[in-house]
């Protein structure tokens, strides 16, 4: 099939040469993946009849979007319609057809490109065809996209080759920055090592030292003059990377205003074409800066890939080579001498007043006793709860209340559907006189064995009928008692099934409540029968409430990883407000303690079971 429109070049152009051969021509001479893929999209293009516009989108490694590769006829805003069916082919990972959005009567068509189960690009048509073609459409795509999945993964492949020369150098120059045992040698090494790497001129080194950054190695050079007008170039120019927290490069592209005047300035000193610094960072916190010099070529986009690994592996290296030659045991005493000078010494009000302020905080912590409470996640609960289960198999059929209505003894709670119970009721009901009348008639024949055996079916009958009577009469769910509705709601649930004994409503009677305190097991050592303590509910926060233990319960139960008891307690007078169900914080007073204890006891009692486990 060939397609009259959008194509390009023309037979008018190239004589009578037919269209696909000059691209075939095109696909077989082609140089690049770009030049082959948009060859191939024009060859998929002439073989679809009524074609409009095409793309072909592939995935970007680096930030994992799709961008267009080829576009056919040209390239054209308008061809941005077309995204709402690649990403339908992209979520549903495979061939999509969709109407084109109004006044067209086009029809869109995506086919994903699979490569080892992942999708790495997709074909997008647009194209004025009837329904019974787009699967000669999709058939045509199918078949020819086995050449761009072959060039997809080419790509991948030749990406994965390079990142894995990529790592394995920046692995071999990390492990120059452990070859020696002093931080000088190792870094004169890491810098003739990059030099070589980047075909450099040179390559310095500096590290940072109080927001400043200094001169440590410069390649080919095992000493230098500190105080020399290039090694200050080498430190202003580092300064400058350090202060503007990324690579930093003159001369820099020609899309940017930004410009990197030390860097300039170093590039006239030295006479190099061109100057890259490079900041390693430490999680945030830069500990070095790298400067590269070419005197031509520029640096490339795998140049600063490669930097950026480099940086990643060397900078922890250098940071913690840098700390242990410092001598941390020596800096340790002087900062603690400097600490016993302003504390004893002259000067230094500021010192002496927050020393005094330790002293008198700690004396506090130690001396004064406080009461200590324990506190817990209580819950209020009914002292009895009646439970309204499901009394058959069934369904609802209406509901009448839910969770914190108040009830009254045999008010109605929920109806249960009872439509096929009175249909099964009509149906015992005609079978029992059904029954009846045979036996009726077997009693005026004289039949025996017919009698006994109608009998025996005029019981079942019978029986079965009483069965579904009485589940008619249960189907009505009513409240036992006077109270409030703690848990339930089939509001929501009409017409959905419930199971025979399912709980669909709890009930506790109002005015008649148990306090359930959740106490910690490493508190509970503290908990004794008839200590006092205070209540304040969640829901009622501005009342609270004395309460007293009169049970503790000597089994844990386990919790969001953790072990607690149950304590139950009684309120010496309870809310009107208060409702079951409502939960809160309850501290129960168990005696005087220092302050000191009260904030330190749990931890203490870690460290201890800490030791006690890791002792021989």
């Amino acid at each position: 099939m060939m397609t009259n429109q959008g194509v390009s070049p023309s037979p008018d152009d190239e004589g009578d040469v037919p269209l696909d051969l000059l691209f075939w021509d095109a696909f077989v001479s082609a140089k690049t993946a770009n030049e082959r893929c948009s060859a191939w999209l024009a060859l998929v293009c002439t073989r679809i009849e009524g074609a409009q516009g095409a793309a072909v989108l592939i995935e970007n490694l680096d930030d994992h979007t799709f961008v267009p590769m080829a576009v056919w006829p040209k390239v054209s805003t308008d061809l941005g319609r077309l995204g709402a069916v690649v990403e339908a082919a992209l979520r549903d990972r495979r061939g999509v057809m969709r109407p084109a959005p109004e006044p067209s009567s086009a029809t869109h068509i995506a086919y994903p490109l699979m490569v080892d189960e992942r999708i790495a690009g997709v074909v997008a048509v647009e194209a004025l065809c009837q329904q019974s073609d787009i699967g000669d459409i999709l058939r045509e795509v199918h078949w020819g996209s086995a050449w761009l999945a072959n060039l997809l993964a080419g790509r991948e492949l030749g990406e994965a080759i390079r990142a894995k020369e990529r790592v394995d150098s920046v692995m071999e120059a990390t492990a120059v920055t452990l070859r020696h045992g002093k931080l000088q040698q190792a870094l004169f090494e890491v810098a003739n090592t990059l030099r070589q790497r980047f075909a450099c001129a040179r390559v310095a080194i500096g590290l940072v030292n109080r927001q400043t950054v200094k001169l440590f190695a410069l390649s080919e050079a095992a000493s230098f003059d500190k105080h020399s007008s290039l090694v200050k170039a080498y430190e202003q120019a580092m300064d400058e990377a350090y202060d503007a927290g990324h690579a930093v490069l003159s001369p820099g592209p020609d899309t940017t205003a930004v410009r990197a005047a030390k860097h300039d300035d170093l590039r006239r000193v030295s006479g190099a074409g061109t100057a890259l610094s490079f900041p390693m960072a430490v999680s945030v916190n830069c500990c070095a800066v790298l400067t590269l010099e070419r005197e031509s070529g520029e640096f490339s986009t795998d140049d600063l890939l490669w930097l950026d690994a480099f940086s990643a592996l060397a900078a922890p290296i250098i940071d913690q080579r840098r700390a242990a030659e410092r001598g941390a045991f020596r800096r340790l005493g002087k900062d603690l001498q400097d600490v016993l000078e302003k504390i004893f010494g002259p000067r230094h009000l500021i010192w002496k007043a927050a020393t005094a302020a330790v002293v008198v905080l700690t004396a506090v912590l130690i001396l004064l006793p406080i009461e200590y409470r324990v506190s817990a996640k209580t819950v209020i609960e009914g002292e009895v709860q009646r439970v309204v289960a499901a009394p058959f198999e069934g369904f609802v059929g209406a509901a009448y209340v839910r969770a914190g209505d108040t009830v009254k003894a045999d008010q109605l709670l929920a109806q249960l559907d009872d439509r096929e119970l009175r249909i099964e009721e009509a149906k015992w009901s005609s079978e029992r006189d059904q029954y009846d009348n045979r036996l009726r008639e077997a009693m005026a024949t004289h039949e025996l064995t017919a009698m006994q055996v109608i009998g025996a079916q005029l019981q079942q009958s019978e029986a079965q009928l009483a069965l579904v009577t009485e589940k008619i009469a249960h189907a009505q769910l009513k409240a036992p008692f006077d109270g409030i509705v703690v848990s339930g709601d089939l509001s929501q649930q009409i017409g959905a099934p419930v199971e025979v004994g399912k709980k669909l409503f709890e009930i506790a009677p109002l005015q008649s409540y148990r306090i359930i305190l959740q106490v910690d097991e490493r508190e509970i050592r503290h908990i004794q029968m008839g200590q006092a303590g205070r209540l304040m509910m969640t829901g009622i926060a501005s009342e609270a409430m004395d309460f007293k233990v009169v049970k503790v319960t000597p089994v844990a139960t386990a919790q969001e990883g953790k072990n607690f008891f149950r304590v139950e307690a009684v309120l010496a007078e309870a809310s009107p407000r208060l409702r079951p169900g409502m939960e809160g914080i309850g501290k129960i007073e168990v005696g005087s303690h220092s302050l000191w204890w009260v904030l330190t006891h749990s931890f203490s009692d870690w460290l201890i079971l800490t030791l006690w486990t890791w002792m021989p």
